[in-house]
């Protein structure tokens, strides 16, 4: 189910060319030419190739942005139909000044309790950075240079892309007012080390025609144990908006209440 499948395109160019040339003895037993020498080619129209479905990494694909504003949101329900999860996370970042901030969100249902709901934002400028909410109260925290270097390197070490199994280019569209190449897979070999039944096996993504980003991902699953039976439904979106537009980043009044004073020099 996780493996992926990644093509490498070829043009395949065709040339014909045919030859026609013929000569007989003259009277002096030269080579008289009776028939004149011609050339004739033909060619087959070159096919334009499908795009490059393979995104870059999220990192990559981020890191190449000015600023933007992502949202990933996974959605559980089943087997129990009254037992279900959401988890959403929005991330703002802008490189200047290099700030970001991400709001994380998630909500647990069980039968016969009450809903698990949590919800936390993290603030960060610069070495500084804030995370809680009003509710529960806020943390400051502060790096050094060294620390944040650090951090970035191993971030980058991390290439992820989601799952993606033998693609197939539906169109170019704009999504987000970003000109973007279609894409519309399904997930292989779902189903066939459990027995289940696939209800629903269905994805769809959009890369950046510039850039080869992934703008916006969709995945919906759904499998039972048996036909008619309870069924496991999950989905998987992920949505890139305001592309390198301005983003504004600023610490809430609950972050700036607990950062420490600021260090004067004599």
């Amino acid at each position: 189910m996780k493996t992926r499948l990644l093509f490498a395109l070829s043009l395949l160019v065709m040339l014909m060319l045919a030859c026609s040339l013929s000569a007989t003895p003259g009277p002096d037993g030269g080579a008289s030419p009776t028939a004149q020498a011609t050339t004739e080619v033909t060619s087959t129209p070159t096919p334009t190739p499908p795009p490059d479905p393979v995104p870059v990494s999220f990192n990559d694909g981020l890191a190449s942005l000015n600023s933007y504003q992502m949202t990933v949101t996974f959605k559980s329900v089943g087997p129990d139909p009254e037992k279900s999860s959401t988890t959403t996370i929005e991330t703002g970042r802008s490189s200047d000044p290099d700030a970001s901030v991400t709001h994380y969100t998630s909500t647990a249902v069980d039968p016969g309790a009450e809903p698990d709901v949590s919800d936390t934002t993290t603030y960060r400028i610069g070495n500084d950075q804030c995370t809680g909410s009003d509710a529960d109260g806020w943390d400051w925290t502060s790096n050094t240079p060294a620390e944040m270097e650090m951090q970035g390197l191993v971030t980058s070490m991390i290439g992820m892309t989601p799952i993606i199994d033998d693609p197939v280019f539906v169109a170019t569209e704009t999504v987000n007012d970003i000109p973007s190449n279609h894409f519309s897979f399904k997930v292989s070999g779902l189903g066939a080390s459990s027995g289940s039944v696939v209800n629903i096996n269905q994805g769809d993504y959009w890369l950046a025609v510039d850039g080869q980003y992934i703008v916006k991902y969709l995945l919906t699953l759904e499998m039972s144990e048996a036909a008619n039976s309870e069924v496991m439904h999950q989905e998987i979106s992920i949505e890139m908006h305001e592309i390198n537009q301005p983003v504004s980043i600023a610490f809430p009044q609950g972050c700036l209440d607990v950062a420490p004073p600021p260090t004067t020099t004599p």
